[in-house]
């Protein structure tokens, strides 16, 4: 077994960095046996920026990871990184040469310029309000902007992913079924949404649901984590998606980002078999 190691790692952006802080997570969980320590320089675009995160290099020595769009300043960072010996790499430079190169056109060089005060920007913002509003089975006789429902018992990571659709543009609503309450199917009457279901192996849930009741102090509903009654909502779930053919995923194993990506992509699907 390789023995843990401990990487410093300087992710630098001259934006919120968010960019590089995803893609340095994303290849860090390809070796387990590291644990690693983040500094993060956000909206370094100045001297003294520089200066700053030249003394946190050698107070730190590690590797560096940016997403730096000024060449300018993505090459002072590249030389004070050669002259310390420290690896660094610009995230952005392999996509954006591609891009560049395809379209034949050079790039704009603007610091956060996927965050610009777009249609699309407003958009998500007017997602996640939609999200929120529609939280729990909240305004079910207002869906007629949604563009999905999430349906599953209570603890399938409902709000969550309906929380980072929403960050991705989608309008979502999200339904919790409860035991012995018929799912309300009028409210879908006329309207053209998907509809998808989300289930959860019993015994999981009931550990979720157990955590959960702890942290609320709450002792008196023993149903909720019963795995019996737990079965039975999930039967119960399984059998209304079945009967409206609902597409299903089971979040037992995924996290809230690969239920989302599930989500995404039967809505990809579901908008082609509409045209």
């Amino acid at each position: 077994m390789t023995a843990q190691q401990t990487l410093h790692i300087h992710l630098v952006s001259d934006s919120t960095g968010e960019t590089v802080h995803q893609v340095a997570r994303a290849c860090v969980a390809q070796f387990p046996n590291v644990t690693t320590v983040e500094h993060v320089w956000t909206l370094v675009r100045s001297e003294a920026h520089l200066h700053a995160l030249c003394a946190g290099l050698d107070r730190n020595p590690g590797i560096l990871l940016m997403s730096i769009v000024n060449d300018e300043m993505r090459d002072k960072i590249l030389a004070e990184c050669r002259s310390r010996g420290i690896p660094a790499v610009s995230v952005l430079d392999p996509v954006v040469h591609l891009l560049g190169r395809v379209l034949g056109q050079t790039t704009q060089n603007l610091p956060g310029g996927q965050r610009r005060l777009n249609t699309a920007y407003f958009d998500r913002i007017a997602a996640v309000d939609f999200a929120v509003s529609h939280d729990d089975g909240m305004n079910m006789g207002q869906l007629e902007q949604a563009d999905i429902l999430l349906v599953g018992v209570s603890r399938t990571s409902k709000t969550p992913t309906s929380m980072y659709l929403a960050h991705r543009g989608y309008k979502v609503a999200n339904y919790a079924l409860v035991p012995q309450v018929p799912f309300p199917l009028h409210y879908l009457d006329g309207l053209n949404l998907l509809v998808v279901g989300l289930t959860n192996d019993p015994k999981r849930l009931s550990q979720i649901r157990r955590t959960r009741q702890m942290a609320m102090a709450d002792t008196d509903n023993v149903t909720y984590v019963d795995v019996d009654q737990i079965t039975e909502e999930v039967r119960h779930g399984r059998r209304l998606f079945s009967e409206q053919n609902w597409p299903v995923i089971d979040v037992t194993r995924r996290s809230v980002e690969e239920t989302a990506a599930a989500v995404i992509q039967l809505h990809t699907n579901w908008q082609e078999s509409q045209t």
